[in-house]
């Protein structure tokens, strides 16, 4: 398992690979430095290739799978959008499965079986390669938002450490590696005052 410094380390170097989603193509500029759902997933996908190193020591888990779930499983915010995962609640979660089904009648024909097997395997939660998609899903917004842009985007939703860690441990949870770093970087946003109404966490 890593030390603290070590996981701060490895976290500026996966942060490093996060700067593709700052590169706007055909020179052009953004300005306020903000995250697509599409680059949400890229993020997922470095860290999937990261995480499985760790955690699927006999590389027994399906790789096709976690990269094809990856890909997606946020499909319905096509429709929707982006909603604060802490802030969404069972009418956005419905609307969120109606949603899914808008979409499908807008995907080519031949890429509807695929993804709807991939989102019903996603929403059961029933296979290892599901649960760990979800725990990256969860896990990668800290490494977004470990960042000095990510704070004020904290403070300015008035995110409460418990609010935060509420829709992450449990995920987390089974993933040893994934759980750790959860908990240092969770800690270091709390004592860099990243979080509103902290409560101290032992």
């Amino acid at each position: 398992m890593f030390s603290k410094e070590e996981i701060l380390s490895e976290t500026t170097k996966i942060q490093y690979l996060y700067g593709l989603k700052n590169e706007i193509r055909y020179g052009e500029v953004r300005g306020n430095q903000t995250e697509s759902v599409a680059e949400h997933i890229y993020g997922m996908q470095v860290l999937a290739h990261y995480f499985l190193a760790l955690e699927n020591e006999g590389s027994t888990w399906s790789r096709e799978r976690i990269f094809t779930m990856i890909t997606w499983h946020d499909m319905d915010e096509l429709e929707t959008g982006d909603i604060i995962g802490y802030k969404k609640s069972e009418a956005d979660r419905k609307r969120g499965s109606e949603a899914v089904e808008v979409v499908f009648a807008k995907l080519p024909t031949v890429l509807q079986t695929e993804i709807r097997a991939t989102l019903d395997e996603y929403r059961k939660q029933e296979t290892i390669e599901a649960r760990f998609v979800k725990a990256l899903d969860k896990i990668e917004t800290l490494f977004q938002l470990f960042t000095e842009n990510g704070k004020n985007i904290q403070l300015r939703n008035k995110v409460t450490l418990d609010e935060y860690r509420k829709i992450k441990d449990v995920y987390v949870e089974p993933f040893a590696y994934m759980k750790e770093f959860n908990k240092v970087l969770s800690n270091e946003m709390q004592a860099s005052g990243y979080f509103t109404n902290v409560t101290i966490v032992q």
